[in-house]
């Protein structure tokens, strides 16, 4: 068996193992998509924060934080309201609890990496506005997934993610014409950013200069 082969067992397996552990935590993020914000979190270079806008129940959180804890790097700050989307509003958890914010860190603490995870429970408009945090170097945005949401996430963040740095969109598919119009945008800006991968409905784009 070649190591190359060996290597890219492992990784299934390891994909595997964390898929499993993840299984219960709510949300639509696929076991492969989770695979590539943990690869990330873990492996990409440059220093600098993770920041992740929108959250939900945790389950894109957990992967970052695995990812980023695996190898001793930065805590997760996960930018959400907790109350979640328009479309979100008949949740049985929202109409119950009217927020997400119990099940985020019942989720999370329940996988053990609560600890590696600052929740900032605002706007990502007003938390960029107070952002102190530096350079980041992972940006993972999930929040309004209408045109001038997304853009308006991309411009007030990515402008702290640099060169060297990344940006992962989930959700980027036609049924998201919001989403697919800006990403078409992106990928327009060759000079500044390059299109690294696609996987699932994510798109990872790379600060270039």
């Amino acid at each position: 068996m070649t190591p190359n082969l060996c290597i890219e067992l492992h990784a299934v397996d390891e994909m595997v193992g964390l898929a499993m552990r993840f299984r219960h935590i709510e949300g639509w993020l696929g076991d492969h998509e989770g695979y590539l914000l943990f690869r990330l979190a873990r492996d990409a270079e440059g220093a600098g924060a993770i920041v992740e806008i929108g959250s939900w129940m945790g389950r894109s959180t957990a992967w970052l934080a695995a990812g980023s804890i695996a190898t001793g790097r930065e805590r997760v700050r996960a930018v959400d309201t907790f109350t979640g989307s328009q479309e979100h509003q008949n949740h049985d958890l929202i109409r119950r609890e009217g927020t997400t914010y119990h099940r985020f860190t019942d989720n999370l603490e329940g996988v053990g990496l609560f600890e590696h995870v600052e929740p900032i429970i605002a706007e990502s408009r007003n938390a960029a506005r107070d952002w102190n945090g530096g350079a980041i170097r992972l940006l993972f945005i999930d929040g309004d997934h209408q045109y001038e949401g997304v853009k308006t996430d991309f411009d007030l963040w990515a402008k702290h993610v640099p060169t060297g740095g990344f940006v992962v969109f989930d959700d980027v598919a036609e049924k998201h014409p919001g989403v697919w119009k800006f990403i078409g945008e992106l990928r327009g800006d060759s000079a500044h950013w390059q299109h690294v991968i696609s996987v699932g409905k994510t798109a990872t784009f790379q600060r270039i200069a």
